[in-house]
């Protein structure tokens, strides 16, 4: 896995559809475990209504929204990691030893390839557990 720095650019385009994101499902919710339970129910809805493919847009947003909150509340960064060196934001731990590539992963959940929610996601991140869809960089 390559991790690099993201662009102030890409920054700037991932804050402005989280903060979107935020506006649309979770619209005068601040906390990060209040905003990780509002996304359980938008990945259940997600799951109802089409699946990954046909909200792509959607599952990108809610992936933005979760990895923001293990941001806030585990000290992670946002960083590109990817296989091939191409732009793909991703949050790392703070030793820069495990990474969750949060779009791949709702991808996963919202098609219902992987059992288990937000809530367990948020806390193996948090609390420095394993968690299958963390992987090691």
């Amino acid at each position: 896995m390559q991790v690099a720095p993201l662009s102030e650019k890409h920054r700037g385009e991932l804050q402005l559809a989280t903060e979107r994101a935020l506006q649309q499902w979770a619209k005068g919710v601040f906390a990060p475990q209040e905003i990780v339970s509002a996304m359980e129910r938008i990945l259940l809805f997600l799951r109802q209504n089409g699946g990954a493919a046909k909200q792509a847009r959607q599952v990108a947003s809610l992936a933005f929204i979760i990895g923001e909150q293990i941001v806030q509340l585990g000290g992670w960064k946002w960083m590109s990691v990817s296989d091939d060196g191409s732009v793909n934001p991703a949050i790392v731990s703070p030793d820069g030893v495990r990474a969750c590539l949060v779009v791949d992963v709702m991808t996963l959940l919202v098609a219902g390839e992987m059992k288990g929610s937000l809530g367990q996601l948020v806390r193996a991140c948090v609390e420095n557990e394993h968690h299958s869809l963390v992987v090691l960089v």
